[in-house]
């Protein structure tokens, strides 16, 4: 369920008021803002119009023909920000140096026969800092018949290659060749060459997690690493070129075919001890629904906060995938995001609203989309909504605006469907983590499933493989542990009883 965005809705359309709509949504959607948040918003709003109307916008992207708010909003966001990631404990062999070009082979072959499948995710592009055109960050690669790879090297700097996307070109033994015989550089001399990696591999082990291994080139949209003492494969993606259910087809892809030692076992925490952004494994019981999960994380946020929340009315993002475009099949939409709060004026929300939120976000675009989709134009300078969110997060009176909007908890799902109850039970643990809330608005828990399912006779069948990051104050590993004692707790109340066996 980590997909969801369609074509855009743009908040400014000619003969549309868009403050108009924007206060009516505040009317209805955030009852609870104080007058002074209201107002803000509102001129906020009004000016973004203006300018708007007075510079109207170039194009925003020379990559895909029109951006959704899901893509405007992450082109204002850094990197940092936008990684999500993929832990697989698969015990890597990392002993005769053959994973990296086998990894590197796979994800070649993998952007290669995907192109077209999913909308407004290509990956034959490399992602731009402050010197871009135009809002997109995204920069279509000059040569689309080669993939191009930096491989971190022993002695320092990276080894780079262009890897042709033929098929003679794509075997381990080629892509190692084609390594081999370029010689180490700096990112330095790598940019004054023309040099765009779209790919990174961090095998002499710089980083200390796939998160900052990611970050040592800077246009690189996956980042890859094996963790020395788990022997687990950490992946980064960058959001902005895709989604959860792209992010998760090419993990499956590439851990078919990289060397084992032997299965790792999944420890508690799943990445390193090194690593600033820890990852806590959560188990979720068999019987139990999205709905429900959702609830019961905002009540366990609650419990567990420690009096660290900004908000007395704390809100979750949900990703959601939506209703269209109907050309393009649903796992390969972009998200939208859904806003669940922790109380509605009838009291703690309920299972029942959370669906009914999540079905209008499918469909009508979620509460963030008449706000988002002003604020995020590319009428605009793309630095400036961050700006503005950081604004409002550090002043009294309106910081509810932006705790509001960008939550303290964000729970997302993917699902994977299998063939039966044998390959339910030897499914490899697959576990994910995306965008965690903003620091800015006090942080907060990110909470990720993926879910592997079979249907059978009985119904159903279910495995969990959950996993918990946090942000700000709720990084630190007593945090997230507490969180997670009081959302186990939780959940067992809320899941529905097993199935009885027939007789």
């Amino acid at each position: 369920m980590d997909g969801s965005g369609s074509i855009p809705s743009f908040a400014v359309r000619r003969g549309e008021d868009a403050l108009s709509r924007v206060r009516d949504s505040m009317a209805h959607k955030f009852p609870h803002f104080l007058p002074v948040a209201r107002r803000s918003l509102s001129a906020l709003v009004g000016f973004c119009d203006g300018w708007q109307r007075t510079f109207p916008a170039r194009q925003a992207s020379g990559v895909v023909p029109e951006l959704t708010t899901w893509e405007r909003f992450l082109s204002t966001e850094p990197r940092t920000r936008r990684i999500m990631v993929t832990v697989q404990p698969l015990g890597v062999d990392t002993s005769t140096g053959t994973w990296a070009p086998v990894l590197l082979a796979q994800v070649a072959r993998w952007h290669r026969d995907t192109r077209g499948r999913r909308y407004n995710q290509p990956t034959d592009v490399w992602l731009a800092g402050l010197g871009r055109e135009g809002l997109d960050a995204r920069q279509r690669v000059s040569d689309d018949s080669v993939l191009t790879v930096a491989v971190t090297s022993e002695g320092g700097g990276f080894r780079m290659a262009r890897l042709p996307l033929d098929d003679a070109q794509l075997t381990p033994e080629a892509v190692a060749g084609w390594l081999a015989a370029c010689a180490p550089c700096t990112l330095a001399e790598a940019r004054r060459a023309g040099w765009h990696p779209q790919v990174v591999v961090d095998v002499a082990g710089r980083g200390r997690s796939a998160w900052t291994s990611h970050l040592l080139t800077t246009s690189t949209w996956l980042g890859a690493r094996v963790e020395p003492g788990t022997g687990s494969l950490e992946l980064a993606f960058d959001h902005l070129v895709m989604d959860g259910s792209a992010m998760m087809e090419v993990s499956r892809a590439i851990a078919s075919a990289l060397p084992r030692k032997g299965r790792a076992a999944a420890d508690e925490w799943l990445t390193g001890a090194e690593d600033p952004s820890p990852l806590l494994r959560v188990e979720l019981p068999e019987r139990l629904d999205f709905r429900n999960l959702a609830c019961a994380s905002l009540v366990a946020l609650g419990r567990s906060s420690g009096g660290l929340l900004r908000s007395d009315n704390p809100t979750m993002l949900v990703p959601v995938l939506p209703d269209a475009p109907s050309s393009v099949a649903r796992p390969w939409r972009r998200i939208r995001i859904a806003v669940i709060p922790t109380r509605t004026s009838q009291g703690p929300v309920t299972p029942e609203q959370v669906s009914l939120l999540l079905e209008r976000t499918r469909g009508e675009g979620g509460v963030l989309e008449d706000i988002f989709s002003t604020l995020y134009s590319p009428a605009l300078p793309w630095w400036m909504p961050s700006l503005t969110t950081h604004g409002f997060a550090f002043t009294p009176g309106l910081r509810q605006v932006a705790t509001a909007l960008c939550g303290n908890a964000l729970l997302s799902k993917i699902t994977i469907e299998v063939e039966d109850e044998a390959a339910l039970e030897r499914h490899l643990p697959i576990y994910f983590n995306t965008m965690r809330p903003l620091p800015a608005v006090g942080g907060g828990v990110s909470l990720c499933v993926t879910e592997v399912l079979c249907a059978t006779r009985k119904g159903v069948r279910k495995r969990f493989f959950g996993a918990i990051a946090g942000s700000g104050p709720f990084t630190a590993r007593e945090r997230l542990t507490a969180f997670r004692t009081e959302l186990e707790r939780e959940v067992l109340l809320r899941a529905r009883p097993p199935i009885s066996p027939s007789p």
